[in-house]
């Protein structure tokens, strides 16, 4: 009942927050989505979801475009810093919403494989 009611919850910060990017499908292909290189990430592609691990997801959200790294310059990600709107609590609300709607399994430490389905 705890897990659904934040996966609950984080479905309603996703559609105030994350939804005008990634999109109503999850498929970064929101209304503002065009204007944006790199393109918004697709989580109902095998290449996202399922092959990042909770926390690199986590800190990702958190750190959003800013947070990343020089080396991966030309590459500037237009994502906001959630961290400085959202709670710990709420960015993890979104990723079990994530988790919760897309087809794949999240990667897990000593995860051979690269994620499977439900």
């Amino acid at each position: 009942a705890e897990l659904a009611k934040n996966t609950e919850e984080g479905k309603r910060i996703y559609y105030e927050n994350c939804f005008y990017c990634h999109g109503d499908d999850l498929a970064g292909n929101g209304h503002f989505a065009k204007g944006f290189n790199p393109p918004p990430a697709n989580f109902q592609s095998t290449g996202t979801i399922a092959q990042l691990t909770e926390s690199f997801l986590f800190w990702r959200i958190a750190k959003g475009g800013p947070g990343l790294p020089t080396e991966s310059t030309p590459w500037d990600s237009a994502m906001p810093v959630w961290e400085d709107y959202l709670s710990d609590t709420e960015i993890w609300q979104v990723i079990l919403y994530l988790y919760d709607a897309i087809p794949y399994d999240p990667r897990t430490w000593g995860d051979e494989d690269h994620g499977g389905g439900h």
